[in-house]
């Protein structure tokens, strides 16, 4: 973008807003004698706008309604500031600002408001987003920490299941040690008497890999 030979250094030609007001003051506060200082596009384009400064400030009253201006421009930016407002310089392409300037005339607000408001909207969006992406991440944790756990507790319930399983086969070693034989052939009726005996064992058995699987399940830090 071009930049205007002669400028006050004092005045920004990229906030269009700012120098409009800027012509505005002086329209508003120059003395009639030096009205025609003033160019009439001054408020729409900034070279009419330097070259009314330039004129101004070649008489005593002018050099003066220039300083006022500047003191003026110094408060606003400063009074824009403190209310969490501050000037924000930045260049556009051509085809951007057209549209810019149509949103603003359609929704009957100023540029500055139509981009506040595009900006809020991205604001909430990332927001959106991140917080989506947060429980999205927050599940997929919970999902891997479920199938860790079940895969943890199947081994507990392997390797609880063989351990009664060779605690069962030492204890029947035993008694084959003991008698000095292996288990006679019963009977239908001794077999019929030992199998509420195996059933007992096998309970004993279930409750102590159901105790283990238990225990590891409510220590895991998976089961949070």
């Amino acid at each position: 973008m071009a930049r205007t030979e002669g400028k006050p250094s004092w005045l920004n030609e990229d906030d269009h807003e700012e120098w409009q007001w800027a012509a505005n003051y002086l329209s508003k506060h120059c003395p009639d004698r030096l009205k025609d200082k003033l160019s009439l596009m001054a408020a729409t384009i900034f070279s009419s706008l330097v070259r009314s400064i330039h004129a101004l400030e070649k008489e005593a009253e002018g050099v003066k309604l220039i300083q006022r201006l500047r003191n003026a421009i110094r408060q606003r930016r400063y009074r824009a500031t403190e209310g969490g407002r501050q000037t924000c310089s930045f260049t556009l392409p051509k085809a951007t600002k057209a549209k810019l300037k149509t949103l603003a005339k359609r929704h009957k607000i100023t540029e500055t408001g139509v981009i506040e408001s595009l900006i809020e909207v991205a604001s909430k969006q990332v927001s959106i987003n991140k917080e989506e992406a947060r429980h999205e991440s927050q599940a997929m944790k919970a999902i891997r920490n479920a199938r860790k756990l079940e895969q943890e507790l199947a081994k507990i319930r392997i390797d609880e299941t063989w351990k009664q399983l060779r605690h069962c086969i030492k204890q029947l070693a035993q008694w084959e040690a003991y008698l000095k034989e292996t288990l006679p052939a019963l009977s239908p009726e001794e077999e019929a008497a030992a199998t509420p005996l195996a059933e007992e064992h096998l309970r004993v058995i279930q409750e102590a890999i159901d105790a283990a699987v238990f225990k590891h399940r409510e220590m895991s830090p998976r089961a949070i």
